[in-house]
């Protein structure tokens, strides 16, 4: 499954990275890191700084791992695991999280997106992706995924309640009307932080 996610996500990864800047020193969390797709590609939009990809799946970290085996020998890749709800990284790390198709699973998505907040620096963004969600012209195709494994299924609104409830700001909601697919934006409040590694 993973290795199928690695090839379905990229066109659906790809236009949610357009609402986002990544600078080339930026230290970046991809949280459900999943095949390690994302986090590849990530560490090559920011080829100076550091990309940590979290999972709580051991199989997902292993194919991540394998996947990234270059790029975490040279030290701008690693992988973890640990999960969203307690995210194990000081105040303040990264200048851009992210997720991909893995809000869906998270047992509190507020309290998901607080844990979130912490770790941003300030003037950081958090961009979440996800190809189901509630809305009219595709709602009997996602209750097709939803009929197989339980999953949170928000609106537009909801989502942006939820990050809101979490405390970001700037916050966007934009819809791939065609595709049925869905991104979100948030910023840390605050001018943007000086580097530094929190390793």
């Amino acid at each position: 499954m993973a290795r199928r996610m690695n090839r379905y996500h990229y066109p659906l990864t790809s236009w949610g990275l357009d609402h986002v800047l990544v600078g080339k020193d930026n230290f970046i969390l991809d949280i459900g890191c999943g095949g390690g797709r994302t986090a590849g590609r990530l560490a090559r939009l920011a080829p100076d700084g550091l990309v940590v990809g979290i999972d709580v799946s051991d199989k997902s970290l292993g194919l991540s791992r394998r996947v990234n085996r270059k790029a975490i020998q040279q030290g701008h890749v690693a992988i973890r695991k640990a999960s969203v709800m307690e995210l194990p990284f000081p105040a303040d790390s990264f200048h851009l999280v992210t997720a991909v198709e893995t809000h869906y699973f998270w047992p509190d998505i507020t309290k998901g997106m607080t844990e979130i907040l912490r770790v941003l620096r300030p003037g950081g963004s958090f961009l979440l992706i996800a190809e189901i969600y509630r809305c009219d012209r595709f709602d009997a195709r996602n209750r097709k995924w939803l009929e197989l494994t339980p999953m949170a299924y928000l609106d537009t609104t909801e989502f942006h309640d939820c990050f809101t409830a979490a405390g970001f700001d700037g916050i966007g909601v934009y819809e791939h009307t065609e595709e049925g697919w869905i991104c979100c934006v948030g910023r840390k409040k605050g001018p943007p932080a000086a580097g530094g590694n929190f390793f």
